[in-house]
């Protein structure tokens, strides 16, 4: 494989400067028979081993740096497995919140991955004593054990259902009795908890974000045969630990308080104890672990002024705008989604998180495959088939579901199975766009 199959880029300094915006023009997915070049910022790619776009050695994947970023995504991955999963057990089953409200917890739960650029320009922008990713990763695991522990600290009260087969019975089907068996004050207790975990989210974002920068700048370092291997290992590791999660939720957060059937299980505060013991082992591990390079503190004004610049290529404007419309199309939902699916699906909680593992599964075998043989296909291709073939599954599966054609709790979970290769080859190829883009110091 050689370096003219790869689309051109300008000068770093004319990036910066936003003079030279024509140097995106031509950048493509890379395919056979093509003839562009890094020629400009890369002109300097020969001297460089096998065709990395930075300096320094090949990562290896065993490495001290290598093992520490991974212990990043291991910890996010956990995290962002394991809080979002509680939506369903917890504040539908436990507390029994409303449809609106369990529709507003998943928004808010995933707000935060919203700001992301944001981040990425602090830590840019303002290193911390010429360090400008290992601070910012400290900092977002502080902020999200001490969420953590104030969460495992606070009292849930009893569940809406202090009678557990009272789940199944029409309200206007209640007895006397069993009208005041439920807990009417037990959906007031969801607003604080969604804010809880909106801010733990918050916390291990930031972590999240300053460790993509960093993989992004290893990934840089491999020759062009191998590029790749190190965003494939770490969203693998993230894939592979949000299983993990849904496994813990799966046989562990299954009671009958929480619309399962085993007799044991953890309460929330105990499950929440376990995710803070993650997040602040990560505290050490990112503290002997992580090695960057030193560096000198940017210009705010000139470092804005190039990334206006930047945003004026047409390379990088699409891809913003492909991520933008992308995310907006993609997340449109409706807000009996949970309702549905506890009461037409009749969704277990051990099922649901099972179906989940093997969404991941499928995402993990998926991220290793395109890793493998999906650095050469046609970008722009793969998007729209991957694109088109997850509208029409979701379709199938919503409207059976709304017009009782079929309401069964298998073929519920099945289609987002389905579904997840090619989601999983769709997310994959956006990562690789972004390492052949992205430029030095942002």
């Amino acid at each position: 494989m050689n370096t003219s199959n790869f689309p051109e880029s300008p000068q770093l300094n004319d990036v910066e400067a936003g003079t030279n915006p024509e140097h995106y023009v031509s950048a493509k997915s890379p395919k056979s028979g093509t003839t562009c070049s890094r020629q400009q910022l890369y002109s300097s790619v020969s001297s460089l081993g096998g065709g990395a776009l930075r300096y320094g050695t090949a990562p290896r994947l065993w490495s001290r740096e290598c093992i520490g970023l991974f212990a990043q995504y291991a910890a996010v991955g956990l995290l962002y497995g394991a809080l979002p999963g509680t939506i369903y057990p917890f504040l539908q089953n436990y507390l029994n919140v409303q449809g609106t409200q369990a529709l507003a917890a998943r928004v808010l739960v995933s707000l935060p991955w919203s700001f992301k650029v944001f981040y990425g320009i602090v830590s840019d922008c303002f290193p911390v004593r010429g360090h400008r990713r290992g601070p910012f990763i400290l900092l977002g695991w502080m902020v999200c054990f001490v969420v953590l522990v104030v969460m495992s600290c606070t009292s849930i009260g009893e569940p809406y259902y202090s009678d557990p087969s009272v789940r199944d019975v029409k309200p206007e089907n209640y007895t006397e009795s069993q009208r005041d068996s439920l807990n009417l004050d037990a959906p007031l207790h969801g607003g604080k908890y969604v804010v809880l975990i909106m801010l733990a989210s918050v916390g291990y974002l930031m972590s999240d974000v300053a460790a993509d920068a960093l993989v992004v700048e290893v990934a840089q370092r491999e020759p062009i045969a191998v590029r790749g291997r190190t965003q494939t290992a770490a969203y693998t590791v993230r894939t592979v630990f949000m299983m993990v999660a849904n496994l813990l939720l799966a046989f562990l957060f299954n009671g009958k308080d929480y619309g399962g059937d085993f007799e044991f299980t953890l309460s929330f505060p105990q499950l929440v104890q376990i995710l803070t013991c993650s997040a602040g082992l990560m505290l050490p591990i990112t503290w002997f672990f992580v090695n960057e390079e030193r560096c000198e503190a940017p210009s705010f004004r000139k470092y804005m002024g190039g990334l206006w610049g930047l945003l004026q290529t047409r390379a990088i404007f699409q891809v913003i705008a492909y991520k933008f419309f992308a995310g907006f199309f993609d997340n449109f939902t409706f807000v009996a989604l949970e309702p549905m699916q506890t009461y037409w699906a009749k969704v277990t909680p051990l099922n649901e998180k099972l179906g989940n593992v093997l969404v991941l599964l499928v995402m993990a075998l998926t991220l290793v495959w395109t890793g493998r043989y999906g650095l050469n296909w046609n970008w722009r291709i793969i998007m729209v088939v991957s694109t088109l073939t997850v509208v029409v599954l979701d379709v199938t599966c919503m409207l059976l579901v709304t017009w009782n054609i079929v309401r069964n709790q298998y073929f519920w979970l099945a289609l987002p199975i389905m579904e997840q290769f090619m989601q999983g080859v769709g997310f994959m190829v956006s990562t690789y766009v972004v390492v052949e883009l992205a430029e030095f110091g942002q």
